[in-house]
C-alpha cells in the first residue's frame, strides 16, 4: 500500500466514524463578533483532512470553514522487507472553537422527562456568556475518536497495532499548554499494520 492510499483510507473511515458522529460550533466570519455572542449560531460536522488543514479560502466548495476538523498525519512508518509487512504510527489532531455559552447550549429538563432547549425561546435565544469552557468540545471530540478506535480492529485493508498503546494529550509547545482560546486542540496517536507486495512483476517469472 502506499502512503498517500493509507492517509485517504483513514482519513474517509475517521470522517464517516468520527466526525459525522458529532456536531461542533463553526467560527464566525470575524472573531470580534462572538466577544458578545453576536453572530449567527451554526452547527456542523467536523471535517476530516489528510496531512493537513488547508486555509478557508481553500477548503472544498462544501466545506464551510477548516474548523472544526480532524486532521490525519503520519508521524513514522517503517517497512519489515523481510516479513512482507508494514507498520505506521498515526496521528489525529482535533481543532474545535468555541467562545461561550448559548442559550441553544443549554437543554431544560421537564416535568414529564423529556428536554427543551432554552435557545428555542424568545428569552434563550438571546443568551449567551462568554466563558472559557471550550475545551470541553475538543474533548468530547476525543472521546467519540477513542470509542471508535477501541472498538474497531480493521480499517480497510489496514490493522489497527493493539501492540502499541493509544496515546492522547492537548497540544503543547515545551510542555506547556498554550492558550489560542477561543480554538482548542487536542490529538491521538495510534499505529496500524498493512501488508507489503512489491516488484509484483519481477516476482512472477520465479513462479
Amino acid at each position: 500500500m502506499s502512503v498517500v492510499s493509507i492517509l485517504d483510507d483513514i482519513t474517509v473511515w475517521a470522517q464517516k466514524n468520527i466526525c459525522d458522529k458529532i456536531q461542533l460550533k463553526v467560527p464566525p466570519e470575524d472573531n470580534a463578533d462572538a466577544v458578545d455572542g453576536g453572530y449567527e449560531y451554526q452547527l456542523v460536522a467536523p471535517t476530516a483532512f489528510p496531512l493537513f488543514v488547508p486555509a478557508k479560502d481553500k477548503v472544498p466548495p462544501n466545506v464551510i470553514s477548516p474548523v472544526p476538523s480532524l486532521c490525519v498525519r503520519i508521524l513514522e512508518g517503517t517497512d519489515s522487507l523481510s516479513g512482507g509487512g508494514g507498520s505506521m504510527k498515526v496521528q489525529f489532531m482535533f481543532s474545535t472553537w468555541d467562545v461561550g455559552l448559548h442559550g441553544k447550549d443549554i437543554f431544560l429538563r421537564q416535568d414529564d422527562g423529556s428536554f427543551v432547549r432554552y435557545g428555542d425561546s424568545e428569552e434563550g435565544a438571546a443568551y449567551f456568556r462568554r466563558t472559557g469552557g471550550g475545551w470541553r468540545d475538543a474533548w468530547n471530540f476525543v472521546d467519540i475518536a477513542l470509542r471508535a478506535l477501541e472498538s474497531t480492529t480493521v480499517l480497510g485493508d489496514l490493522e489497527i497495532d493493539r501492540g502499541a498503546n493509544v496515546k492522547y494529550g492537548p497540544l503543547s509547545e515545551q510542555g506547556n499548554i498554550p492558550d489560542f482560546y477561543p480554538f482548542w486542540f487536542a490529538w491521538i496517536e495510534f499505529g496500524v499494520r498493512y501488508p507489503i507486495v512489491r516488484n509484483v512483476d519481477d516476482l512472477e517469472k520465479y513462479l
